[in-house]
């Protein structure tokens, strides 16, 4: 018992740290470097040279499985791992280094060397593995924990892999203390608890109800991921619904692929045709985990629910403990009661995911007009006239505008604004190319000159019919509505930086008006109601008025703009548990006071607005 409490309040310390963490911003700086090259950096450029596949996406996931290198998977890629809890075969772990070490242990056991020599050379075999891969925090735990086995049976040592671990967390955080900020070291050492503390017990109680092979490959997949949930919870929104049925169906292709990327890194020096046929042939098992990924992110409810900060964190720590406890217990009162408290909380989220399937099936309505898509901490709103569809911004994460332009059912977008380059903005831009049809595209006058303007200005050559820059005054027709574009003017002299350069437009229809404020500032805002003569005169006439809201409802607003509009209603798009405060309070309580009805895809998911004769309608899809 008194371990458990020990292993809950730990659990509970590392993620309430975690909170901390991601709220200063701190970035852990000294020894360990996230661009990496070292002495066996030409090796590691010839197989990324070498490394074929299947697909793209197949063949980058190769190379990540193989020496932890994501830089050729998909940001899509990426999304769909994450949503599923899969990013940990990217980055290599304590699999990977005892591959390495079991390869090399037993061809060395071919030779008449004795016990000692064999431990030696393994080790220095593990030494050179990290030095090929690079110093990343979870290699490190992984690596210097099999130091520590191997040097403790070949002296004959006793002691279990717990002893290991925790003398591995010490040796490293004497090294570098800072090592506890970082996320991957986090995960990696909890990950590595729960299958040493909690998987051989819960395999123990499967098997009873299922097969040997199945019962611990789901207690390891499911205690790895119980542990991991107080750090994830930082890292991302709510409960990965399919996280143990991906890790179980990915797990037996996840060996075969790392061996053979590592033989194939070892010979791309010196063969690297046979480098490529190899990663090519492991490619086609990687081909098949991004199906499961991709699949079951984008399967209904892929995340769940959960209470977000400290108390989601103690939720958590309480269900571990009601799950080791069920698990561990000689006492079967114990075990009811945790059995109760198990049985609490799984109905606890059934409840919340049949509420949010039922609001998800009336959703959205048929006759919508206006969207603001659920994209995280970033901008997406759809508009739809007469058949015409517009888009303005795309969010962060493709995954994201696929998933809401799907559920919406738009195959062709006849106007895309992407109102300028900050990522949270544009980010998305493939999710939202991928298997539809983009007439004009209008982009800012602002010259950017970071990178994701010109991969912004790549992407939209070759898939839009026409891109213009466009500054105030530029305007047109999406079926029965009229808009105008109302900043910046052309190109963007007065702009201080992109947020200040960003495209602003107001959509005038029949049945209501749009204003979408982009990310201006207070100082963009006050031009444009300096020349609100232009563009508003006296109004609407009577029509209601819908305010994207700008800046994700940041503080930095123009008081007597919006107190001139009286928006009907203001649409927030901002992600939730964002590290910067939006929206803030000073601007809730502005629309508040101007009479304003605020709604935020942070509390209530995607939200759709129809006009009909009793007036604009707002629909929200929910959370989860």
């Amino acid at each position: 018992m008194k371990r458990l409490i020990a292993l809950l309040i730990g659990a509970l310390s590392l993620g309430w740290f975690s909170i901390q963490v991601q709220l200063s911003g701190h970035q852990r700086s000294g020894w360990l470097k996230s661009e990496y090259s070292g002495p066996f950096g030409f090796v590691r450029d010839s197989f990324l040279a070498a490394v074929q596949g299947v697909s793209a996406d197949s063949r980058g996931l190769v190379a990540g499985l193989a020496i932890g290198d994501e830089s050729l998977l998909s940001d899509q890629a990426r999304d769909s791992m994450k949503v599923v809890s899969l990013t940990h075969l990217t980055a290599v772990s304590g699999a990977n280094c005892a591959i390495v070490v079991g390869l090399a242990w037993l061809l060395l056991g071919r030779l008449e060397i004795s016990r000692v020599i064999r431990s030696l050379v393994s080790i220095v075999v593990l030494a050179g593995y990290v030095l090929l891969v690079g110093p990343q925090p979870s290699v490190l735990r992984a690596s210097v924990m099999v130091g520590v086995v191997i040097v403790s049976k070949t002296l004959g040592r006793k002691g279990g892999a717990s002893a290991a671990l925790a003398l591995c967390i010490m040796v490293l955080l004497i090294a570098d203390p800072w090592l506890v900020a970082d996320y991957g070291f986090q995960l990696s050492v909890l990950a590595t608890l729960g299958i040493l503390q909690l998987a051989p017990a819960l395999a123990e109680r499967f098997r009873a109800r299922m097969p040997t092979w199945l019962a611990l490959t789901l207690a390891v997949s499911f205690a790895a991921q119980l542990f991991c949930l107080p750090v994830l919870l930082q890292l991302q929104e709510g409960l990965p619904t399919y996280s143990v049925l991906a890790n179980v169906l990915a797990e037996p292709l996840v060996a075969p692929i790392t061996v053979l990327g590592i033989v194939s890194c070892i010979v791309s020096p010196i063969v690297p045709w046979l480098a490529g046929l190899l990663t090519w042939t492991a490619s086609l098992a990687a081909w098949i985990i991004l199906q499961i990924a991709s699949g079951l992110a984008d399967a209904p409810l892929a995340t769940l629910g959960w209470p977000s900060g400290l108390l989601g964190i103690a939720c958590v720590v309480l269900v571990l403990g009601a799950v080791m406890a069920w698990a561990r217990s000689q006492k079967a009162g114990n075990r009811f009661i945790a059995a109760l408290v198990i049985g609490v909380a799984a109905a606890s989220i059934l409840g919340s995911c049949t509420s949010d399937q039922v609001r998800s099936w009336s959703w959205p309505p048929r006759d919508w007009s206006i969207v603001s898509c659920d994209v995280g901490q970033g901008d997406a709103s759809v508009l739809r006239s007469n058949g015409a569809v517009a888009v303005i911004d795309v969010g962060r994460e493709p995954r994201l505008i696929d998933k809401c332009l799907k559920s919406l059912g738009i195959k062709r977008i006849d106007l895309l604004v992407l109102t300028h380059f900050d990522l949270d903005h544009v980010g998305g831009l493939d999710g939202l190319l991928r298997n539809r049809q983009v007439g004009l595209s209008l982009i800012t006058s602002y010259q950017d000159e970071r990178p994701a303007a010109a991969i912004t200005y790549r992407s939209l050559s070759g898939k839009s019919e026409s891109v213009v820059q466009v500054g105030t005054g530029y305007s047109g027709k999406l079926g029965d509505l009229n808009w105008k574009v109302l900043s910046p003017h052309q190109g963007a002299a007065e702009a201080e930086d992109s947020n200040d350069g960003s495209v602003s437009m107001l959509f005038l229809g029949p049945k209501f008006a749009f204003l979408g404020l982009a990310d201006l500032g207070e100082r963009a805002q006050r031009r444009i109601a300096a020349e609100s003569s232009g563009w508003l005169g006296v109004g609407f006439g009577g029509l209601p008025l819908v305010v994207k809201v700008a800046h994700h409802g940041s503080g930095d607003q123009y008081p007597e703009l919006y107190e001139e509009l009286r928006p009907q209603i203001a649409l927030f798009s901002v992600g939730r548990n964002n590290d910067y405060g939006h929206p803030t309070e000073r601007t809730l309580s502005l629309l508040t006071r101007v009479g304003s009805k605020s709604y935020r895809t942070d509390l209530s998911g995607a939200l759709a607005i129809s006009a009909n004769p009793e007036g604009l309608q707002v629909y929200a899809s929910g959370r989860g």
